[in-house]
């Protein structure tokens, strides 16, 4: 007597899993079935892969990652579940953790929206910069800063140059998908002769502009709502200006570990 087979209809019913889903399972090889037809494509599978299609759709209803998945499953061992599943508990909680501090920081914008920092208008003037620039991923700015003010903040002790004030990044007056200009600058009280050995660090120029400024206290992954703040308030007080937004970090890591302790300077330029 021939193995009995489901077909992929009535293994979709048995599993509780649809027919898409277990399309999507077998492409991953993560769920293959028993036998396919070369030339109908028919899938069918065992009634023995039943088991394991309980324990991925289990799996799945904890949003545990497909690679994850996939793990569990071709290890068949009660230790690599266990390890799988402690990860995962480990990410959740990280996750449902930052969701709390989301809903508290947005509940208290809310409630206390006086405790915001009011925007206001000031004419900056210009200012000479060393500057270092990159093309530069929204996922990659800290990345691309941190190094950057190193090498400059390096080149300023060796040439004896004090930074006229904190430093500062221009940004695109505009969100992009795709990489965006970005630079990060020292200021400086005069302009300097650089060596030919300075690394990426250029001679820069940041210009004299009208900026409508709101200041971030707190972490820079929390900067969010001081731009919809200031955005909001530009839409309703002024006209956006040309330039690049300015950020200015008047309080950041070099000043203290804490980075609820940071304060952030925005300027956005306005006519």
């Amino acid at each position: 007597m021939s193995d009995p087979f489901l077909a992929i209809g009535a293994f979709s019913r048995a599993s509780m899993l649809s027919i898409k889903m277990l399309r999507a399972y077998h492409e991953a090889g993560i769920l293959v079935p028993a036998s396919v037809d070369p030339r109908t494509g028919y899938r069918a599978y065992h009634p023995a892969q039943l088991a394991d299609a309980a324990v991925i759709r289990r799996l799945r209803s904890l949003d545990l990652p497909l690679d994850r998945v996939r793990e569990v499953v071709a290890a068949r061992d009660p230790e690599v579940t266990r390890e799988v599943l402690a990860e995962h508990a480990r990410v959740m909680r990280a996750r449902l953790e930052e969701t709390a501090r989301i809903v508290a920081e947005l509940q208290a914008g809310v409630e206390r929206p006086a405790e915001h920092t009011p925007v206001h208008v000031r004419d900056v003037p210009a200012a000479h910069t060393l500057a270092v620039r990159g093309v530069v991923t929204d996922d990659d700015f800290a990345a691309f800063l941190g190094p950057a003010y190193a090498e400059m903040g390096g080149l300023a002790a060796r040439l004896g140059l004090v930074p006229a004030g904190p430093a500062g990044a221009l940004y695109p007056s505009q969100i992009e998908d795709d990489p965006v200009d970005v630079e990060a600058y020292l200021p400086l009280a005069a302009p300097a002769a650089l060596p030919r050995d300075r690394g990426r660090v250029l001679l820069g120029e940041v210009p004299a502009a009208r900026v409508a400024i709101a200041v971030h206290a707190g972490p820079y992954d929390t900067i969010d709502g001081a731009y919809r703040r200031l955005g909001a308030w530009v839409a309703a007080n002024a006209v956006p200006g040309a330039g690049p937004v300015r950020e200015v970090y008047l309080v950041s890591a070099d000043e203290t570990p804490d980075p609820e302790g940071f304060r952030t300077e925005i300027q956005w330029p306005v006519a």
